[in-house]
């Protein structure tokens, strides 16, 4: 069974390319009230300008580091402050790989809790948080993490009902693969 998005509020971390981009011009296709931030500006400005022209609705970005938990945390409260707590949170960024999507799990979920009205949290994860990676230690480690983190989650937010999903791709061509430099 598919999901409807129409009007759920979505949160898309990475929207400016990749999965991240991919992941918000489709759930602006199918209707969600995206909130969508990056570090790059211009890719972020050009994705909001793109799913606007298609009609999709946009209703807060900001240019940010998800590693950076203040900065966060204080999007998370100017959202909060004038909508409702996300319905969607979508984690899609690979180079912020744990720290990141604890702090938008640190900042979103006590308002979904509050709420009472459920939701889902969708963590995306790599193939190296279920097999280590030769000359990939950091990677791996943080991908591990994700997935304990999320597999944890599951259990304890079960009983609000706010289910927790891990994606696991294998290897995406998106341009965050082409500056990754292996030693060895």
């Amino acid at each position: 069974m598919a999901y409807d998005f129409t009007g759920k509020r979505c949160f898309v971390t990475g929207a400016a390319s990749g999965i991240g981009r991919a992941t918000a011009l489709r759930l602006g296709r199918e209707g969600a009230d995206l909130f969508l931030t990056d570090r790059a500006v211009d890719g972020l400005e050009s994705v909001v300008e793109e799913i606007k022209a298609a009609g999709g609705k946009v209703s807060a970005y900001r240019a940010l580091d998800i590693s950076d938990y203040d900065a966060v945390a204080a999007f998370a409260s100017d959202i909060l402050a004038t909508h409702p707590s996300m319905d969607v949170q979508w984690r899609s960024v690979v180079d912020i790989n744990l720290m990141g999507p604890i702090h938008v799990i640190e900042s979103f979920v006590p308002a979904m809790i509050k709420a009472r009205s459920g939701g889902q949290i969708v963590n995306v994860s790599s193939a190296a948080g279920l097999v280590a990676l030769p000359w990939h230690a950091a990677y791996s480690a943080s991908k591990y993490g994700l997935r304990g983190v999320s597999e944890v989650l599951r259990f304890d937010l079960a009983r609000y009902k706010i289910g927790v999903t891990v994606v696991v791709p294998g290897a995406v061509n998106t341009p965050l693969v082409r500056t990754v430099d292996i030693a060895g």
